[in-house]
């Protein structure tokens, strides 16, 4: 089993918590506030078709968030793991979902989102697969600048229409046990 030492666990999660790197900052612009969403019939058969799509993004994503943590914790290329792979095709077949649906006016907001989170997503695997065949901080930061920038935008994305939900890791049970304070041991 892999365990993270308390310094690189720290200083990946204060990578995740800074601003994107320049390269990145693109994909990751602030966007309008989001105004309240009536559905209509188009916007819930829109709903009803992004779901897969949505969540073949956030599995790509969390593929991703783990092999940078492997490769944080570990210092290894993984430039060739099979799970980037998995990642890419998880990309791939969301690619075709959302590229076919008819986009009604009261979902372009989300829509938007879910495309750049999917471009946001594509870089840095590209990024992972050209930088990551050293282990280094800064190839490291080369595929986290746009992975943070993906899941900004699927963030957004889950406030600009209802049926979308994404798991905010800082709110897991797991991130709860870390603060929590510890029972002395006898």
């Amino acid at each position: 089993m892999l365990k993270l030492s308390t310094r690189d666990g720290k200083r990946l999660a204060d990578r995740l918590n800074e601003s994107p790197s320049f390269a990145s900052a693109a994909l990751l612009e602030e966007p309008a506030p989001c105004p309240a969403v009536e559905i209509d019939d188009a916007t819930a058969a829109y709903v009803v078709e992004m779901r897969e799509p949505f969540e073949l993004l956030r599995q790509a994503e969390a593929q991703l968030a783990g092999l940078m943590v492997l490769a944080t914790a570990s210092g290894q290329a993984i430039a060739g793991h099979p799970m980037l792979d998995l990642a890419a095709e998880a990309i791939r077949e969301a690619e075709d979902g959302i590229r076919a649906p008819n986009v009604p006016v009261r979902a372009r907001h989300h829509h938007l989102h879910v495309r750049q989170a999917m471009r946001a997503i594509q870089s840095a695997i590209s990024a992972a697969r050209r930088c990551l065949i050293r282990g280094d901080e800064a190839a490291i930061d080369a595929a986290l600048g746009p992975l943070r920038a993906a899941h900004q935008h699927l963030l957004w994305a889950t406030g600009a229409l209802p049926g979308f939900e994404i798991v905010a890791l800082s709110q897991a049970c797991c991130a709860q046990h870390a603060t929590a304070p510890r029972p002395e041991r006898q």
